[in-house]
């Protein structure tokens, strides 16, 4: 058979072409937490100082806690001029240095008790509380087999709506999108008057592919 034949025949396949959604949702295993110490001075050299000391009580609290170093990380350091706009008039007010730690932790259930240490040894932001999973490529396979199921369900319908016999084993696959990994339910801190209560929620993984499959 040569090239033209088989282009022909290829073209006069009776085919459908679906899309498959999966979703596979995971009970988190390890949290980032994004804080730090902002301190605001009119001289430059005090803002750090005391920004430093505030930022080394922090760590060495950390530490005491048992989480190591390496999980202990600068994400941001600034220092930016701060004004102050008096009837229009742009009045200097000092200097502000941000210096913000992301920690990760793998035992999700002291995630309270590390922000009410952090904040009694001087953290004044919360930038963020992220839940994970350290290896997401099981739920994400995951993901995919569902949405090849999904996909070859609803070619099944429309194989049936057209009364027609479908060929199970698509012709053709082709994953659409990354995975994409979203809280199902927001984090919550809630005041306690023991500790911060911190609820991580699931974890929701989606994948979507592509098929296409041909009948007869």
């Amino acid at each position: 058979m040569d090239k033209s034949q088989k282009h022909t025949r290829e073209s006069e396949t009776n085919t459908l072409r679906v899309r498959g959604e999966g979703i596979v949702q995971a009970t988190p295993d390890q949290v980032q937490i994004t804080m730090g110490v902002t301190t605001l001075n009119e001289s430059i050299i005090d803002a750090q100082q005391e920004n430093a000391m505030a930022i080394n009580a922090v760590i060495s609290s950390l530490i005491e806690l048992g989480i190591p170093e390496q999980d202990i990380q600068t994400t941001v350091y600034r220092i930016d001029p701060e004004y102050d706009y008096i009837e229009g008039v742009q009045v200097f007010h000092g200097y502000r240095v941000a210096h913000l730690l992301r920690v990760t932790l793998d035992q999700i259930g002291i995630a309270g008790v590390v922000i009410d240490s952090a904040v009694k040894n001087g953290v004044n932001s919360i930038a963020s509380i992220h839940y994970t999973v350290k290896d997401p490529s099981p739920f994400y396979q995951q993901a995919l087999t569902n949405a090849v199921e999904n996909a070859l369900g609803k070619a099944i319908v429309l194989a049936d709506a057209l009364n027609v016999t479908l060929n199970p084993t698509p012709i053709d696959v082709k994953e659409i999108d990354r995975s994409q990994i979203q809280e199902r339910y927001p984090t919550v801190l809630a005041a306690q008057t023991a500790t911060t209560a911190i609820q991580p929620g699931q974890l929701t993984f989606e994948a979507s592919i592509e098929a296409l499959f041909s009948y007869f």
